[in-house]
């Protein structure tokens, strides 16, 4: 293989690593995100999330959220998930630069079904 293909490779490898591993650390404390009041906000369409999505999460669109923000407690875990984490992963960077501390991708909607 030739030898300029190998590290972009790698590179997207440890990211892909990195991106399962953080949304594994976060699903452990989901239990106790909950019991502290934690509230599961799913940031797919509205049309995704019609079609399914984990009982007694909330639906506030990635294009939506900057608008609806005030209709989350900031004292209280959030606990963000989306299709595959990459939307919840950029409405944790947008929850963060507007004030918010306790705030988890938990990656994909499906992983939290067990909760």
């Amino acid at each position: 293989m030739n030898e300029t293909l190998i590290y972009p490779i790698l590179a997207i490898i440890a990211f892909i690593a990195y991106k399962k591993y953080t949304q594994y650390n976060v699903l452990k404390l989901v239990p106790s995100l909950l019991k502290q009041g934690g509230q599961i906000i799913d940031v797919r369409t509205k049309e995704e999330f019609t079609l399914s999505h984990k009982e007694g999460s909330i639906n506030i669109p990635l294009e939506s959220l900057k608008n609806r923000i005030n209709e989350l407690d900031n004292s209280k875990p959030i606990i963000l998930c989306c299709a595959s984490g990459s939307r919840s992963g950029l409405a944790r960077r947008l929850l963060i630069t507007k004030g918010f501390e306790n705030v988890h991708n938990a990656g994909m909607w499906k992983s939290l079904l067990k909760f």
